[in-house]
C-alpha cells in the first residue's frame, strides 16, 4: 500500500517535526544544561577544597606560627623606650589620680641572682626564689625532703638589661596607691614592682584636721633586649606631642601680669 501525502500535508509534517525538536532543544537548555553546569562548577570546587586539605594535612605538626617582631617587643622592646616608660607612668597617674613629684631611671645588665655571693647567702638573699621544699615518707616510716627549684634557661636572659626607675608620689589615699602600682604592672610592656616604701598619716582626732596627701616612694623595673639590635625598626612607634617651640614658658596671662606690674 502506497502512501500519498499531499504538499500541504508534508508541510504540516515538517513544521511539527521543527516543533518537536525545539522543544526539547529548549527543555535542554533551560533544564539540563544549567543542571550539568552547576555538577561541573561543584565538582571543581570540590577539587580545590581536597587540594587545600591535602596541603593542610601534609603541614608539619611541630611548624611554629610567624609572630610579627613588633607585637613581641610591645612586651619586650630591643631598644630602652625610656619616652614609653614616661608615657606608661602618666597614664597611671591619669588613672589614680596621683602626682609624681620625682622620678630617676638607671639601667643595668639583668641577673637572676648574684653568683658571687655563697650559696648560703643566696639562699637568704632569696628566699623565695622558685624553690619548694617537700615531705615525702619512705617505706620505713621516715621523712625525707626534697628540694625542687625551676630552672630557667641561661639563654632566654642571655643580654637582657634591666631599667630601674624610682619615683617619689603623691597620692589622696591608699586606695588612689593601689590604683596607681595596678596601673603601672598591667601595662602592655612587662613592668614589676620591685619594693614600696611609704608612711602613714597621722590619726584624725578632730574634725578640724585635713587629711594629708600620701607620699611615698615606689621602684620599679622594666625591661629590654639590645642583643637583637638588628630589630631595632621594626619596635613600638611611640605616638608623642609634638614640641611647641616656646621661647616663654610662661602662660600669656602671667605674662601680661608681670608687664602691668612693671
Amino acid at each position: 500500500m502506497t502512501l500519498h501525502f499531499s504538499r500541504k500535508q508534508i508541510t504540516y509534517l515538517v513544521l511539527a517535526i521543527v516543533f518537536i525538536v525545539g522543544v526539547f532543544y529548549l527543555t535542554y537548555l533551560l533544564l539540563v544544561k544549567p543542571v550539568k553546569l552547576n555538577i561541573s562548577q561543584l565538582e571543581n570546587s570540590l577539587e580545590t577544597e581536597q587540594r587545600l586539605l591535602d596541603v593542610i594535612s601534609n603541614k608539619r605538626p611541630n611548624e611554629v606560627p610567624v609572630i610579627s617582631s613588633t607585637e613581641i617587643q610591645k612586651r619586650i622592646p630591643v631598644i630602652p623606650l625610656v619616652e614609653q616608660i614616661v608615657m606608661d607612668v602618666q597614664r597611671a597617674e591619669t588613672l589614680s589620680e596621683s602626682r609624681v613629684l620625682r622620678m630617676s631611671y638607671s639601667e643595668s645588665e639583668f641577673t637572676l641572682i648574684d653568683e658571687t655571693q655563697p650559696e648560703g647567702q643566696q639562699e637568704a638573699a632569696n628566699p623565695d626564689n622558685s624553690t619548694e621544699t617537700k615531705q615525702e615518707t619512705n617505706d620505713n616510716g621516715t621523712d625525707k625532703q626534697t628540694e625542687e627549684r625551676e630552672t630557667i634557661d641561661p639563654e632566654l636572659i642571655d643580654g637582657l638589661n634591666q631599667i630601674t626607675v624610682t619615683l617619689h608620689v603623691q597620692s589622696p589615699n591608699f586606695e588612689e596607691l593601689e590604683k596607681f602600682l595596678s596601673a603601672l604592672e598591667h601595662q602592655t610592656r612587662i613592668t614589676s614592682v620591685n619594693s614600696l616604701r611609704f608612711t602613714g598619716t597621722p590619726e584624725l582626732v578632730s574634725v578640724d584636721q585635713v587629711v594629708e596627701q600620701l607620699v611615698y616612694d615606689v621602684t620599679i623595673s622594666t625591661f629590654y633586649m639590645p642583643k637583637y639590635t638588628e630589630l631595632a625598626k621594626e619596635a613600638p612607634k611611640l605616638t608623642v606631642p609634638p614640641p611647641s617651640n616656646k621661647k616663654n614658658p610662661l602662660a600669656p596671662g602671667l605674662e601680661k601680669k608681670d608687664e602691668n606690674n612693671q
